[in-house]
């Protein structure tokens, strides 16, 4: 309601004057009215609080027998401020009393203290019209001390592990300055709490920027990582030594989240027998915790596969790195296999495939004993051999002849 309605109410009281002349008692008249317990024919000036409900008494006394009567209660130029009473039959000479109500606003303009307005009470009967009027001076004014909470922007969705953020709005709607005021943001079933401090709220913005009305301030709640998934209600107060304001909203929270990847560059290597066979295995957590996975191998007989690390923790948002080590004791083509696994469950399974043949001739332990023998024998048959042609093709010195001598 603004000043403007007074225009709607002088024109109302106009009307209400020229009616009454012209249907003067037309079947009754009104004795009287009590607003919340106030004669108002007695005070044509009643105060009244923002939010509050008013109560009207309306007594009435018939002069004339008619069907169809009701009253109706209405704040000048507020067409939502209005009461209507169900229709009865009244008698001659008989005194009937109606109770209406009507909830006034809990909030007035900003630049305002009070308001001032009219309350009309008519008794009137679809067959003989308006039976009787009674205007009402009445002024609207704010509670001495009122805070609330105009506005909470959050998230309706988390995850688990992650931090809910609200930024909360209050505001002064009260008469006195609202003195240290503060707000906690709440979620009980996680028992979280956060609480800011929003200073002292004047009634109305000044030129001061630290003397306002109204301030901003955020809270954040940390989910536990392990909070299990539902609905919460969060609970958001405003309060100070005299007012207190409060509202809830709810908020979904999901599982956290740890979104694995596992590549294995290579699935299939070709190597000797003896020789190791090398496979890697890069655990990518683009989650938003950490990640502890295990690793299981599956492999035939005949095959030795060797970890680096069985358990492997990877931070959120990183990698790591494995490495297989294989190994075999005849040449054949083998399949296995590693089952990553967390928390119980099986995250991946990566299989391989390892090709081995020959034989390791770098390792001489590993040989046939008969070989081994037999390139001995040889190898001494062949030195041997040696030895006597070179004996055979030496020749051997003549020997020096000397001639005979004569004296």
């Amino acid at each position: 309601m603004t000043s403007t309605k007074l225009w709607v109410s002088l024109v109302a009281v106009f009307a209400l004057v020229f009616l009454s002349a012209a249907n003067v008692a037309a079947f009754g008249d009104i004795q009287k009215i009590e607003v919340n317990n106030v004669d108002a024919f007695a005070s044509q000036d009643i105060a009244v609080e923002a939010g509050e409900t008013l109560t009207i008494e309306v007594f009435f006394r018939a002069t004339e027998t008619v069907e169809d009567v009701r009253v109706e209660a209405e704040i000048a130029g507020e067409p939502d401020l209005r009461a209507v009473s169900k229709e009865l039959s009244v008698v001659e000479g008989r005194l009937y009393r109606w109770i209406l109500t009507i909830n006034m606003p809990a909030n007035l303009d900003e630049e305002d203290l009070e308001e001032n307005f009219d309350l009309f009470v008519t008794v009137e009967s679809k067959e003989k019209g308006k039976a009787d009027s009674f205007g009402v001076d009445m002024t609207l004014q704010r509670e001495s001390n009122k805070i609330e909470i105009l506005d909470v922007d959050m998230d309706n969705e988390v995850n688990a592990g992650d931090v809910l953020s609200l930024d909360v709005v209050v505001k002064n709607r009260g008469r006195q300055k609202s003195e240290d005021t503060f707000v906690a943001a709440r979620i009980p079933a996680l028992k979280l709490q956060d609480k800011a401090y929003f200073g002292d709220l004047v009634p109305m913005d000044q030129d001061n920027p630290e003397k306002e009305d109204s301030n901003e301030r955020r809270l954040s709640l940390r989910i536990p990582s392990n909070a299990p998934a539902g609905v919460y209600v969060v609970e958001i107060e405003a309060s100070n030594d005299d007012s207190v304001d409060t509202i809830t909203q709810k908020v979904v929270v999901t599982g956290a989240q740890m979104k694995t990847q596992v590549v294995a560059p290579v699935h299939t290597r070709s190597f000797n027998v003896g020789e190791t066979g090398k496979y890697t295995l890069v655990l990518v957590n683009s989650g938003n915790q950490v990640g502890v996975f295990e690793l299981v191998v599956e492999s035939p007989a005949g095959v030795t596969v060797d970890i680096s690390e069985p358990v492997v923790a990877v931070p959120a948002g990183s990698s790591k790195t494995v490495n297989l080590e294989v190994k075999a004791d005849k040449a054949e083509t083998y399949s296995f296999a590693v089952n990553v696994h967390s928390g119980g469950d099986l995250v991946t399974r990566e299989e391989f495939t390892a090709k081995v043949e020959g034989t390791n001739g770098g390792d001489i332990t590993k040989t046939n004993p008969t070989v081994l023998l037999t390139v001995v024998l040889a190898v001494i048959f062949v030195v041997l051999l040696i030895v006597l042609i070179v004996l055979l093709t030496r020749r051997p010195e003549k020997s020096e002849e000397f001639g005979e001598s004569y004296y």
